[in-house]
């Protein structure tokens, strides 16, 4: 089968990490650490595995990252390459194994965090639970490192045109949910489960900075999950602007912005010594959504005292950021990632679950806008081009068809 191969290249690392912001050709040309290639097709090993045809599959900023050589290598060893990536994936039950629950053509979405038992191991506390996102077993078993499809190369992701899934990773899609939709709900899932992590009250002022997909995904859950806050955006391009205004954002302002937002919001100013504005007041719950030292440093300065931040942003190595604010106003820094089995009105259901049933409540909630972009298999340089110079491209999900020749 064809397939976009990832191999990981310590020479390449160090140049991306040098001179890509130069040349990003580094990244996307023939130098660069993807490939268009062929790759075995996947055996199911087991009587509850799946093999999945991808529809569409979405190309994540976390993917972005390993190409590009943005991500921590704290996380390197939770990872094993080469491998197909892919991990925000709708698609169709292509052969199904004695004991899936669901016949071949079933329309499903995947949750593509590896668990202990498809390592061939006793569940650990954290799969026990229903978050197989934390598993304590992600090197272990009888599988490669990886605590996701996609960065585990016994695994291949949805840049493929086929993949193996476990039973347990099924969600079915409701015949009313088109594709378009459904590839966004791994990145909806980590926006819901964020926010369910810490729950704002009706009234609350809520900002969220960052407009990309997890920043849209975050606007969007607020609507999706029922609440009902007054929610800020920090949007950097109009595209994301427009959009974090379709999805229910109250109001929109530029990064730059934010302080007169945090004063609207009820907040005081104040001049130090040195450096920029710090206040007394701010924002309920701010949701960084970019990771990096600028979003970082905005979201501790506009939480209010006792407030809350909330990181799904992957912040990697952050310098000079200062840490004041968080003793000083008694702030809740919750980190937060992945999805899993949420307790959700006396229930527990599944976050993939959760959103599915939200979007089938809220048909009328354009989320399908997020994807800009569609680019078969074989255009991936076209794709990583415009994933890399978003302001030119006005890319905000760009997703692959691996279907499609």
């Amino acid at each position: 089968m064809k397939a976009l191969v990832y191999r990981l290249s310590l020479p390449r690392v160090v140049l991306a990490r040098l001179l890509a912001h130069r040349w990003p050709w580094l990244v996307y040309g023939p130098a660069g650490p993807v490939t268009y290639t062929d790759w075995p097709d996947p055996v199911p090993p087991g009587d509850d595995w799946a093999v999945i045809a991808p529809r569409l599959s979405g190309l994540c900023g976390s993917d972005m990252g390993v190409i590009a050589a943005h991500t921590s290598p704290s996380a390197s060893p939770f990872s094993s390459f080469p491998a197909v990536l892919g991990h925000e994936v709708v698609g169709v039950i292509a052969e199904a194994s004695a004991r899936v629950p669901w016949p071949a053509g079933t329309r499903v979405v995947i949750d593509p965090s590896i668990s202990c038992t498809m390592r061939g191991l006793p569940p650990c506390t954290q799969c026990l639970r229903g978050f197989p996102y934390l598993c304590q077993n992600c090197t272990g078993g009888t599988l490669a490192p990886g605590f996701l499809v996609g960065y585990c190369r016994d695994l291949p992701g949805g840049w493929a045109q086929r993949m193996l899934a476990h039973a347990t990773q099924l969600h079915p899609v409701p015949d009313t949910i088109p594709d378009e939709r459904a590839v966004l709900v791994e990145p909806l899932a980590i926006a819901a489960h964020g926010l369910l992590r810490r729950p704002p009250a009706t009234g609350a002022r809520v900002l969220v900075i960052g407009a990309g997909t997890i920043g849209l995904s975050a606007v969007a859950a607020l609507r999706l999950l029922g609440y009902g806050a007054h929610v800020t955006v920090a949007a950097r391009h109009g595209m994301q602007a427009r959009l974090a205004r379709e999805l229910g954002a109250d109001q929109v302002v530029a990064p730059q912005d934010l302080g007169r937002a945090a004063v609207e919001a009820g907040a005081r100013a104040f001049r130090p010594l040195l450096g920029r504005p710090v206040y007394r007041g701010g924002f309920d719950l701010v949701v960084d959504c970019a990771g990096t030292r600028r979003s970082l440093d905005d979201a501790l300065r506009l939480a209010r005292e006792g407030g809350t931040v909330i990181l799904l942003g992957a912040a990697g190595e952050i310098s000079r950021l200062d840490w004041t604010f968080v003793w000083m106003r008694e702030l809740d820094i919750v980190g937060s990632v992945g999805y899993g089995l949420e307790q959700v009105g006396g229930r527990a259901v599944h976050t993939f679950d959760l959103v599915l049933e939200a979007l089938a409540r809220h048909p009328d909630l354009p989320v399908e806008r997020m994807v800009t972009h569609r680019f078969p298999l074989a255009r991936y340089r076209e794709a990583l081009k415009a994933a890399l110079d978003r302001r030119s491209s006005g890319a905000v999900k760009i997703v692959f068809t691996p279907g499609e020749g």
